[in-house]
């Protein structure tokens, strides 16, 4: 279908606009509490070079079983060989990475399933569906990306396959599933035993995929063989070191358990909590409506034309939330993967109006033009003029799309503010047809003006202001520590490391990564007055003390005067004390916690 730009200028769009801006300041936040976990597998595997047996946080021997480790070592691996830095873009890069493809992979499916405005739209909206960047998602170093390009590049894969006449591209299409399929897997487990399910509904559902399937039996059953081949290796390993551990922790706990109770109380909630969740996101955004008139028009369209991509994205929207919707254990994050169908819904109608509508609106500036050159004839060089000041107004339109609002003044006089993009637009589609384009101008502008009109801006705007947030209390504190200890060693002073004190009530992953390399982590399972006070106040033996908030009223009723020269830093319902030659690590004068 053709939208009156190339498609290339709406690949270079997605990219510039989507992608690329994942990268934006991957290293100015501390990891998050799930992040610490994986950080201190990846940590382990770059240090100790041991890749069958990752480490689990908090522990120096126990061996993390609860995922198997591709993630780990697809973050490792550059960082062992030096091609990444071993800090939080380091670790992050391969997040942002597997984003951004995925990002594509939505845009290619959302342009075979109603053209470049769909799949420019759908990205835009997950691009600005704030938790899948920033809680727990496509910038940190956790487990949902890989997942979530694995149900990208498996969807879009399986779509070319049964849509391709071409053996040997079918056969390269089956073995994209097939790898995107073993990247979920070996990622996050059984999360990515949807994407099969899906995938046999749509096919049943298909007589035409019915009949590939039968001619390509073969090579699907030769693929699986190939995922079965790479993924068993680990799994016989740990089978014959730990025996069936590996099955109670793996699949007993962090599956059956998750599903039908919880490992954690906080994670059960009702059955619709899904959808309630991403209906109060999509809100907040102000896109509700459009992805709601999308899933309508577009299951609509499925019924009717039965194309392949259509019923595909059908079954990748209602099939897995279902299915994970009868769990009693749920978190927002599981949902990520299936959230590009929903944004390719939101983008179906927009595209849709743009092919049913721009036939109309080039008939109009047609019949315009030329009842301008009936009416008003105008000279060669008028026209020249107006199309100067269509393009003057397009550029006006750019700028005001990147900055967000436009001023501009000549001394205290102001000569032009704009902040809607919609406006200039309209400007230049006016000057284009006074100057005798505005066919060409309407074809180029009205997919612009619909996606304008009816995408996020503002929550786009909101999620690019955010990549740039910088937050690293942890590090920052983790950094200057190291360094007073390792003067306090040069000068033969003693210099221990962490004093926890009843880290059961408010232990984090994020803190233990951080902080346990100061010299190491000493637990206290209750609050003890005299080795608190060595740690604080006694020369020799003052170290850094994570405290809770209870706890540390309780020891200040009689400390008070002796607290207020400890500097600290307020974390989540814990405070990190810094005590005696660590002071200098502490927030400056007046910004200084107590508590």
């Amino acid at each position: 279908m053709r939208e009156g730009l190339s498609r290339p200028f709406w690949l270079a769009l997605v990219i510039a606009a989507f992608c690329l801006p994942l990268f934006i300041g991957l290293g100015r936040t501390d990891v998050e509490n799930d992040e610490g976990i994986y950080s201190y597998a990846v940590d382990g595997i770059v240090a100790n070079g041991d890749w069958m047996n990752p480490l689990s946080s908090p522990h120096t021997e126990d061996v993390f079983l609860e995922k198997p480790p591709l993630k780990f070592w697809i973050v490792a691996l550059p960082i062992r060989l030096g091609l990444l830095p071993d800090t939080e873009f380091g670790i992050r890069f391969w997040d942002a990475l597997f984003g951004a493809v995925g990002f594509l992979y939505v845009f290619a499916i959302g342009r075979r399933l109603a053209g470049p405005i769909c799949g420019v739209a759908a990205v835009m909206i997950l691009f600005s569906y704030g938790p899948l960047l920033f809680e727990h998602g496509l910038r940190g170093n956790n487990m949902e990306a890989p997942l979530f390009l694995c149900y990208c590049g498996g969807t879009y894969h399986y779509i070319a396959w049964a849509d391709s006449a071409d053996q040997r591209r079918r056969f390269r299409h089956i073995l994209g599933v097939a790898l995107y399929f073993y990247l979920g897997f070996m990622t996050k487990f059984v999360a990515a035993l949807f994407l099969p399910v899906m995938l046999a509904a749509t096919t049943a559902l298909l007589p035409a995929a019915r009949q590939r399937l039968v001619s390509d039996f073969s090579r699907w059953v030769l693929a699986a063989v190939f995922v079965v081949a790479l993924a068993a290796p680990w799994f016989v390993y740990q089978q014959l070191r730990v025996g069936n551990q590996l099955w109670r922790i793996i699949f007993g706990v962090h599956v059956f358990e998750r599903f039908t109770t919880s490992v954690d109380p906080s994670h059960i909630h009702p059955w619709n909590y899904y959808y309630a969740e991403i209906i109060r996101e999509l809100e907040h955004m102000g896109t509700a409506w459009l992805a709601l008139a999308g899933i309508i028009l577009l299951v609509w369209y499925a019924v009717r034309e039965r194309r392949v991509e259509a019923v595909a994205v059908v079954m990748w929207l209602t099939v897995p939330l279902a299915l994970m919707s009868v769990g009693t254990s749920k978190l927002h994050h599981y949902a990520y993967p299936f959230l590009p169908p929903i944004a390719l819904a939101a983008g179906f109608g927009p595209a849709w109006v743009v092919r049913v509508g721009r036939q109309h609106v080039e008939s109009f500036m047609k019949w315009t033009q030329q009842w301008l050159s009936q009416t008003r004839p105008l000279s060669e060089a008028a026209r020249k003029v107006f199309l100067t000041l269509a393009f003057l107004a397009l550029a006006i339109a750019a700028a005001t799309l990147i900055t967000g609002s436009l001023t501009w003044k000549i001394g205290n006089v102001l000569i032009l503010r704009n902040s809607h993009v919609s406006r200039p637009l309209l400007v230049a589609l006016i000057f284009a047809t006074l100057g005798g384009r505005g066919v060409i101008a309407a074809r180029f502008m009205f997919p612009i003006a619909m996606l304008l009109l009816v995408l996020p801006g503002n929550a786009y705007e909101d999620a690019f202001r955010r990549l740039s947030l910088e937050a690293h209390p942890l590090r920052s504190a983790r950094d200057c520590a190291m360094q007073v200890r390792q003067a306090e060693l040069t000068d033969g002073r003693q210099a221990p490391g962490i004093y926890a004190v009843g880290e059961q009530r408010w232990f984090l992953h994020s803190y233990y990564y951080y902080l346990h390399k100061v010299g190491g982590w000493e637990r206290a399972a209750t609050m003890e007055p005299a080795p608190l006070e060595a740690a604080l106040f006694e020369p020799g033996h003052q170290r850094l003390v994570m405290i809770g908030d209870a706890d540390y009223r309780a020891f200040k009723t009689n400390h008070a005067e002796a607290l207020h020269s400890v500097p600290s830093v307020g974390l989540r319902e814990v405070l990190l004390l810094m005590p005696g030659p660590y002071a200098v690590c502490g927030p400056p004068g007046p910004a200084r916690t107590h508590r």
